[in-house]
């Protein structure tokens, strides 16, 4: 009987020691805050490159090939897509101009990737995928598909797996928002519900957001990134399958519902985030201080309720994540980051700067 009764205090004791384990791991994340990732950043000075071709629109979007900087760069000679040169910026060719024709975007701002080093575009407005290669220094322009379904959807974003297979994060009725594996045929092979919270108190028809959808260099991992509600989301593609591997808060989601939507403290810091991924790494940028400056203006708002964005010029964070999601490194630059590009060197990027109206290289020292 005796040691019945210790035995029972042992297995207590034990489960006593590991629940307040639990906690203190839970406490640990509930406190990550911002300090957790700008505190130890490394301050970074850019080395800008010799052209101005960046207008202050933000709709630059580009990738490092081999052959230049290849993207939708704006210009002032109305095309949309261009090729630059990777030592001083220069554009050395143009392409695409906006329009209904069979050769021509309706958007200039669409979403893009780029595979085998040519880049591929969704026209959300048209719904249709075109692709922009380079030959002899040309750009040439060519329709892929034409995108419909049963039901009527909004395509968002689009990611190449290859030339003939295509990620696409989609709005739509039920559910609100799909991330959807497509083929050159129009054929769905496998569809995914994306909520940024899953808690049943929720109406998730009833929640706006944005993301920013990105591919591994391999296309084997994907990773989505909710601004709004500030969390990273990673899968891979296996077998024409979306397979959820991941979920990651820059800080721990804090909200009550009311109405059925998600309602946070007003003291609330968002981070604004734009995801990249490297070979080795996931590159993030944020500006946590964006939304403190839209609260002030909203505050000393004339009182029409009119939405007036606050339009900042902060300096831009770049923060460094394994395949894990676990923090590298966090870096201060001197940039109001629009975009950025990766290159084969995990330790050099390429951003866009509206302060400088050109590509600055960043060397990080990882």
């Amino acid at each position: 009987m005796k040691n019945s009764i210790l035995s029972k205090m042992f297995v207590y004791a034990a489960l006593s020691f590991f629940a307040a384990s639990c906690g203190s791991s839970q406490n640990i994340e509930e406190k990550r805050d911002l300090d957790y990732y700008i505190a130890n950043a490394i301050e970074l000075k850019g080395e800008p490159l010799q052209t101005e071709y960046i207008t202050s629109s933000p709709s630059f979007n580009c990738y490092y090939t081999p052959m230049g900087f290849f993207g939708t760069m704006k210009n002032e000679n109305e095309k949309i897509v261009h090729l630059a040169d990777l030592q001083t910026g220069e554009v050395k060719a143009s392409a695409l101009a906006k329009g209904r024709g069979p050769d021509e975007i309706l958007i200039t701002n669409p979403s893009t990737d780029i595979f085998n080093g040519e880049l591929y575009l969704l026209d959300m407005m048209s719904e249709k995928i075109m692709k922009a290669g380079i030959s002899d220094g040309d750009i040439t322009i060519e329709n892929v598909m034409k995108l419909n379904s049963k039901q009527p959807m909004f395509f968002v974003n689009m990611q190449a797996i290859n030339d003939s297979l295509f990620v696409i994060f989609a709005s739509n009725t039920e559910p609100r928002r799909s991330i959807l594996l497509i083929d050159k045929s129009n054929n769905i092979l496998d569809s995914l519900a994306y909520y940024p919270y899953e808690d049943e108190k929720i109406n998730q028809t009833s929640m706006n957001f944005n993301v920013e959808m990105r591919l591994s260099p391999d296309k084997k991992h994907l990773f989505i990134s909710c601004n709004q509600y500030d969390c990273i989301s990673k899968y891979e593609i296996q077998e024409n399958k979306i397979v959820p591997i991941k979920k990651m808060f820059f800080i721990e989601p804090k909200y009550t519902v009311k109405d059925g939507r998600p309602v946070r403290p007003e003291n609330y810091v968002y981070f604004n985030s734009s995801i990249r991924a490297g070979e080795k790494y996931i590159y993030v940028t944020i500006d946590p201080e964006s939304i403190k400056e839209y609260r002030e203006r909203q505050k000393k708002a004339d009182g029409s309720g009119a939405r007036k964005w606050a339009q900042p010029c902060n300096d831009n964070y770049i923060l460094v994540f394994d395949y894990d999601l676990k923090l590298v490194q966090s870096y201060l630059t001197q940039s109001n980051i629009f975009d950025f590009t990766l290159t084969p060197d995990p330790s050099v990027l390429y951003a866009s700067d509206s302060r400088e109206s050109r590509l600055v290289k960043y060397k990080l020292p990882l």
